[in-house]
């Protein structure tokens, strides 16, 4: 195993992912980078579903606080900034696109362990599954 690619959301559950991560990439001796994706998702509004374009101002906040607390969380994990990824796209297509071009051996990824109804519709960690073309662990948390 070569690279692994972390996925991460930046929120109370990254630490537990990115450990994993980066124990795995300690273990075989693997390149780690790691992901985060800023998504925009259209708002819905009594039934019907438009996108709201934000300012750029409030746009470059997002990004500055990302990329921040991405490199924070790479120096932790010893991942140099070359190998932090801050991507804006749909977060399914913007994690496999990326691991396609890295052609990483290994995408890590949080899941809340859903069951029932919710599993029917599906989660990122689901979705990232089943386009992957490569091995994907989901880490429970």
């Amino acid at each position: 195993m070569q690279h692994i690619l972390a996925a991460v959301d930046l929120s109370s559950i990254t630490p537990k992912v990115a450990q994993r991560a980066r124990e795995l990439a300690d273990l075989f001796g693997s390149k780690l980078s790691l992901v985060h994706v800023l998504e925009y998702r259209p708002i819905v509004y009594s039934g019907s579903e438009f996108s709201m374009p934000l300012d750029n101002s409030v746009m470059e906040v997002f990004e500055k606080n990302a990329k921040a607390a991405l490199k924070k969380l790479g120096v932790e994990l010893h991942v140099p900034e070359s190998q932090q990824y801050l991507e804006v796209d749909a977060i399914k297509q913007a994690i496999v696109n990326l691991a396609e071009k890295l052609k990483v051996d290994l995408l890590v990824v949080g899941s809340h362990g859903r069951h029932g109804a919710a599993l029917l519709l599906g989660s990122t960690a689901n979705a990232i599954l089943h386009a992957a073309k490569c091995d994907v662990l989901a880490v429970r948390v």
